[in-house]
C-alpha cells in the first residue's frame, strides 16, 4: 500500500494548488507593516497571551470573497500560475470553509471543524481527497499548505500558551513554540503598536523553515473586523519556491443558519474521488479502504 508522509503530501498539494491559489512574479516579501514608531512590547509571555486572546475575542464569524494567485515552477524551470475566485467562511475558533473555482466550477475545497480537517481537489487530472483528525495533524507538525489550520492562524486565530517563549526585536514581539528538544515548531511575529500578528513561520522536525506566512491589510474593506485582507504564503521546501497571495474582499460578519453550519463545516463525502487518503497515527497519509 502506498503511504505518503506529510512532506510528500505537501508537495502533491503544491502541485494541486495550481488549480486554486495565489502568488506573484517573485516570492512574497515579509510584511513589516507601516513604518514603526517608538513602542514597547509585552513584559512577559502572560501579557502577550492576554493581548492575543483579547484580539481573538474580537474576531466574529466572517464571510468574504476575493481571489488568489499561485505561482510555481515546473521541473524544467518554466514558471506557471493560476488565479481562481475564492469564497471563505470562518466561525471561530475552529470552523473554516474555503472554496476555489474557475469559471464557476469548483476545483478545490478545504476546511475544518473542531475534530477534523479536509482538503480535496476535483479536476480529473488530480481527483484526490485528503482528510484526518486535527489532533493528529498538530502532533505530526505539518505546518504546511495542506493543513487548513495555517489559514485559521493567518486570520489571527492563534493559540499561544505559557510554554511558549517571548523575545523582542525591532518593533516586534517574537513568540516561539519549541518541542521538548528545544527545536522550534512555530514562530509568531506580533507588532508592538497594534499587537497584530504580522508573520508566522513553521518549521519541520529538524528546525528548518518550511512555510512562511505574512499578513497585512487589517481593517481594509473588512467592515471593521480585525482580520487581514492580504495573506501571503511562501512554501520554502519541496516545491521550487511556490508562492501564494490571497486577497480577501467584502469581509463582513457572517450569521450562519443551522443549515449552513451543517453543510459548510461538516466534512464532505468522498464519493466520486479516485484517490482518498487518511492521515494515520504514524503521520502518513494512507489510502482509504
Amino acid at each position: 500500500m502506498r503511504r505518503f508522509t506529510w512532506h510528500e503530501v505537501l508537495q502533491l498539494a503544491a502541485a494541486a494548488l495550481i488549480w486554486a491559489a495565489a502568488g506573484g512574479c517573485a516570492p512574497p516579501a515579509v510584511d513589516t507593516g507601516p513604518p514603526l514608531e517608538p513602542a514597547r512590547g509585552k513584559a512577559n509571555i502572560h501579557e502577550a497571551i492576554a493581548a492575543l486572546n483579547a484580539h481573538r475575542a474580537r474576531i466574529v464569524p466572517i464571510r468574504a470573497g476575493g481571489n488568489c494567485r499561485v505561482e510555481w515552477y515546473e521541473s524544467d524551470g518554466r514558471r506557471k500560475s493560476e488565479n481562481p475566485s475564492i469564497a471563505l467562511r470562518v466561525v471561530p475558533p475552529d470552523r473554516l470553509y474555503f472554496n476555489g473555482d474557475i469559471l464557476g466550477s469548483e476545483v478545490v475545497r478545504f476546511g475544518t471543524n473542531a475534530e477534523e480537517f479536509w482538503f480535496r481537489i476535483k479536476p480529473k487530472e488530480v481527483s484526490s481527497y485528503w482528510w484526518g483528525r486535527r489532533d493528529t495533524a498538530r502532533r505530526c507538525r505539518s505546518g504546511g499548505i495542506l493543513n487548513p489550520e495555517s489559514v485559521l492562524e493567518a486570520l489571527g486565530i492563534v493559540d499561544v500558551d505559557a510554554n511558549w517563549t517571548l523575545a523582542g526585536r525591532e518593533g516586534y514581539d517574537i513568540l516561539t513554540q519549541n518541542d521538548i528538544a528545544g527545536v522550534p515548531i512555530k514562530r509568531v511575529f506580533v507588532d508592538w503598536r497594534e499587537y497584530l500578528v504580522r508573520n508566522i513561520e513553521y518549521f519541520d522536525s529538524y528546525g528548518q523553515l518550511v512555510v512562511a506566512a505574512g499578513m497585512s491589510g487589517y481593517g481594509v474593506d473588512s467592515d471593521g473586523i480585525p482580520v487581514p485582507t492580504q495573506i501571503s504564503i511562501q512554501y520554502v521546501q519541496g516545491s521550487g519556491g511556490m508562492s501564494i497571495n490571497m486577497t480577501l474582499r467584502g469581509v463582513r460578519r457572517f450569521e450562519p443558519t443551522e443549515r449552513q453550519l451543517a453543510g459548510l463545516f461538516v466534512r464532505p463525502e468522498t464519493d466520486g474521488f479516485e484517490n482518498v487518503y487518511v492521515l494515520a497515527d504514524g503521520c502518513e497519509f494512507v489510502r482509504a479502504e
